[in-house]
C-alpha cells in the first residue's frame, strides 16, 4: 500500500488530505471573486450539491469565504392556483346570488367559506334559504393580486398579506451563494493545482476508502490512498447510557430481589390455556375477543400440560356450567398479561408438594386496544406472587406498600374486581398535572379456583403492575407514548431519579 506523495501545504492545511472535489473547487476559483454557485459548479465540473459540501469544508479551514444572500417572493399555493382558475368562493357566491340560487345549490366550500366572506364584504344576504345581492363591486382587489402573483409580479403589501393569511399564497425564500478564496485559499489552490498537474491527484489517481472488493482482489496493494487529516476537529461523542425504561427495569428487579423474591421469565407467545383458562377465565369471556387479544396464525396452536388441564377443566365446567373445549385452550396468542408466568410457576410449585415461594417477573405484554396518553398496545407489566399458606390480605398490602415506598411513590389502595382474584384491589397515584388518580397496579388473592388446580393449596397473593406509569411519574412525562419515541435529545438529558 502506498500513500499520496508530493504533499503541499497552505498554512496549517495539508492539501493532500483534502477530498478531490475540494481541490477541484479550489483550483476552479483561483483569481475569481464572488463567483456564483452555478458558475463554480461549471468551472469545477461538479454538481451544486458537491460544490456546497466542499465549500463548507474549505470554509471551516479558512480557505474560502461563503456569501449567502436571501430573497423573498410570493408563490401561489395549490388552493391559490385553484382560486386563480375558478375565482374565490365569495365571487362564485355573488354569481349565485345574481341568479337567485338557493343555498342548497352551493358547494360545501361555497357554503362554509364563500357565504361568510360575501356576507362580511356586504355583497350578499341570505333570506329564507335563498341568496340575494346587496352590492356588487367593480373589481376584487385580492383576486387581482392573485393574478399578479400568477404572472410572477408582486402585488401591494396589504393584498399580499391577506392572501398569505388566507392560505392562497405563500412566501418563499430563495437563497443564493457566492464564493471567494481567502489569501490562504489562493495559496492552497496553487498547491492543489500543482498536485493535479503532477498526476498525484484527480479522479482515479487517489482512493478515498478501502472497499471489500479491493480486499478480495488484492488491488489495495497498488492503490494510493488519500491522507487523513488526523488533526481535524471532531464533535465530542455522547457517552452511552441505559434507556430510562431499561434503567427502571433494573431498579425494580433490585427492589424485588432485596425483598427476597426470585425472578421468573416466560414466553411472549403463549397458549390460551395459560393466558386465560388457567386463570379461571371462561372460554366465552369478552377478554378473549379479537378486539382485545392478538391471535396468531403461526404458530396456530401451543401445547399445554394435559394433567394440569384436567384439573382446570373440572373447575371450569363445575363453576361456569359449560363444556370446556381443549381446541380453544390451545389457541396461540401474544400474552395479554404476565400472569400466565405466575400460573406456570404455581404449577411447577404444585409438583414440589406446594412448597412456599415468591416470584416476580417483568415482561412485555400485548393488547389489541387504542392507544392514548396512558395506554399502549405493547407495554411492560410487572408480575408477582406470594405462594404461602399463611398469607393474608394485610401481607399483600404490606408487600405493595414496601415496593412503592422503595420506588419513592405515595399510593392509595381501593377495592376493585378482577376475574381471578378475590378480594381484589387497585393501586393508584395522584397525578398533579392532570388532577386525577392514575392506576398503577391491580392485585388480590387468587381465587381457590385458580390456585388449587395449579398449586394445590390456598392462598396465593398476586399482582400485576404497570412499568411505564411509575416511570411517567418519576420523569414527569405526560404521555406514555413519548417513552418510546427515542428522542436522542430527551434520552441524553433525562436524569434517572431515585
Amino acid at each position: 500500500m502506498t500513500s499520496t506523495k508530493g504533499s503541499k501545504t497552505a498554512g496549517s492545511v495539508d492539501i493532500s488530505t483534502l477530498h478531490q472535489n475540494d481541490r477541484s473547487l479550489l483550483t476552479a476559483l483561483i483569481g475569481k471573486k464572488g463567483i456564483s454557485l452555478q458558475d463554480a459548479a461549471r468551472a469545477a465540473s461538479l454538481n451544486p450539491d458537491s460544490v456546497m459540501r466542499s465549500a463548507f469544508t474549505l470554509s471551516a479551514s479558512n480557505l474560502l469565504l461563503i456569501n449567502e444572500s436571501k430573497s423573498e417572493r410570493l408563490v401561489l399555493t395549490d388552493e391559490g392556483k385553484r382560486f386563480l382558475e375558478n375565482r374565490f368562493p365569495e365571487q362564485r357566491v355573488l354569481d349565485a346570488a345574481e341568479k337567485h340560487f338557493a343555498m342548497d345549490r352551493l358547494s360545501e366550500e361555497e357554503k362554509k367559506v364563500g357565504v361568510a366572506w360575501a356576507s362580511r364584504l356586504g355583497w350578499v344576504k341570505v333570506s329564507d334559504g335563498k341568496l340575494q345581492v346587496k352590492s356588487k363591486p367593480q373589481a376584487y382587489g385580492i383576486y387581482d393580486a392573485l393574478k399578479l402573483i400568477g404572472q410572477g409580479k408582486a402585488p401591494d403589501k396589504a393584498s399580499a398579506e391577506q392572501l398569505v393569511k388566507r392560505g392562497s399564497a405563500a412566501l418563499k425564500v430563495d437563497k443564493s451563494f457566492s464564493f471567494t478564496l481567502t489569501p490562504a485559499g489562493e495559496s492552497a489552490a496553487k498547491g492543489a493545482k500543482e498536485l493535479i498537474i503532477s498526476g498525484t491527484s484527480g479522479a482515479g489517481a487517489e482512493v478515498n476508502e478501502l472497499t471489500h472488493e479491493m480486499l478480495s482482489t488484492g488491488s489495495w496493494k497498488e492503490a494510493r490512498f488519500r491522507k487523513y487529516n488526523t488533526s481535524a476537529p471532531v464533535e465530542t461523542a455522547s457517552h452511552g447510557a441505559a434507556h430510562p425504561i431499561s434503567a427502571y427495569v433494573s431498579r425494580i428487579q433490585q427492589i424485588f430481589l432485596n425483598m427476597g423474591f426470585e425472578e421468573a421469565t416466560g414466553n411472549e407467545v403463549e397458549s390460551s390455556f395459560w393466558n386465560f383458562d388457567a386463570l379461571f377465565t371462561p372460554q366465552d369471556h369478552p377478554a378473549r375477543e379479537l378486539h382485545d387479544t392478538f391471535y396468531l396464525k403461526q404458530p396456530g396452536y401451543v401445547e399445554y400440560p394435559k394433567d394440569v388441564a384436567e384439573r382446570v377443566k373440572e373447575v371450569q365446567e363445575k363453576n361456569w356450567k359449560y363444556s370446556w373445549n381443549p381446541s380453544v385452550a390451545e389457541q396461540a396468542v401474544l400474552r395479554t398479561h404476565t400472569t400466565c408466568i405466575s400460573g406456570r410457576k404455581l404449577a411447577e410449585l404444585g409438583k414440589k408438594r406446594s412448597r412456599p415461594a415468591k416470584f416476580f417477573a417483568i415482561g412485555r405484554v400485548y393488547r389489541n386496544e387504542a392507544t392514548d396518553f396512558k395506554h399502549l398496545a405493547e407495554f411492560y407489566q410487572v408480575e408477582g406472587i406470594v405462594a404461602w399458606k399463611r398469607a393474608n390480605f394485610r401481607h399483600l398490602l404490606g408487600v405493595l406498600s414496601s415496593f412503592y415506598g422503595q420506588l419513592g411513590m405515595k399510593v392509595r389502595f381501593r377495592p376493585h374486581y378482577f376475574p381471578y382474584t378475590e378480594p381484589s384491589l387497585e393501586v393508584d397515584r395522584w397525578d398533579e398535572g392532570r388532577n386525577q388518580w392514575i392506576e398503577l397496579a391491580g392485585a388480590g388473592i387468587l381465587r381457590p379456583e385458580v390456585s388449587m388446580p395449579l398449586w394445590g393449596a390456598y392462598p396465593v397473593l398476586a399482582w400485576g403492575m404497570s412499568l411505564e406509569r411509575p416511570i411517567m411519574a418519576k420523569l414527569k412525562v405526560n404521555d406514555m407514548r413519548s417513552l418510546y419515541t427515542n428522542d436522542l435529545e430527551w434520552l441524553r438529558n433525562t436524569e434517572i431519579k431515585d
